[in-house]
């Protein structure tokens, strides 16, 4: 019963966005507060672009420079995920509350983010390494994975919908 209710609620998500943006209603998608998935989705992909150029442009540097792929990626998605949480808590999910307190909020960003690290060194590792697949092709490919065990860890671990009482 919970899966039709949540794929009911999922589907209004949807028509709603769309009627935003049909309607040009710029300021409801970009600006206002909303507990809609498929607009936090769209601010997440706007949040997860930008991350992603941060870190991409900070690998490319640092490659450049010298440092090895791997720490280089490491550091880079550091710098990249705190980007993240920045645009994830005043753009992406900013109406929506945390299900525990701000430190906790932090701790748990953080464990997602580490098990997004894991996988982008695991995925950037095997594709570099064993496909012979250029490093900054492997971090295109491995970041776009990861994007997706982001968005889901912060919306069913941090911010699952409960809307701010005041706005």
């Amino acid at each position: 019963m919970k899966h039709i209710l949540l794929q009911k609620h999922t589907l209004e998500d949807a028509l709603d966005f769309w009627q935003l943006l049909r309607r040009r209603r710029f300021r409801a998608l970009f600006q206002e507060p909303t507990a809609n998935t498929v607009t936090q989705l769209f601010r997440y992909v706007i949040t997860g672009a930008s991350t992603f150029f941060v870190d991409y442009l900070l690998l490319f540097l640092l490659e450049t420079a010298g440092m090895h792929y791997l720490p280089a990626s490491a550091l880079s998605f550091t710098v990249g995920i705190t980007c993240n949480f920045l645009l994830t808590k005043c753009f992406a999910f900013k109406a929506v509350d945390a299900t525990v307190s701000p430190p906790a909020e932090v701790a748990v960003f953080v464990a997602i983010s580490v098990g997004g690290l894991v996988l982008t060194t695991l995925l950037m590792y095997f594709f570099t390494s064993h496909l012979q697949v250029y490093f900054m092709v492997s971090k295109l490919i491995s970041s776009i994975l990861v994007f997706f065990w982001n968005f889901l860890g912060r919306k069913i671990l941090l911010y699952p919908g409960k809307v701010h009482e005041k706005l």
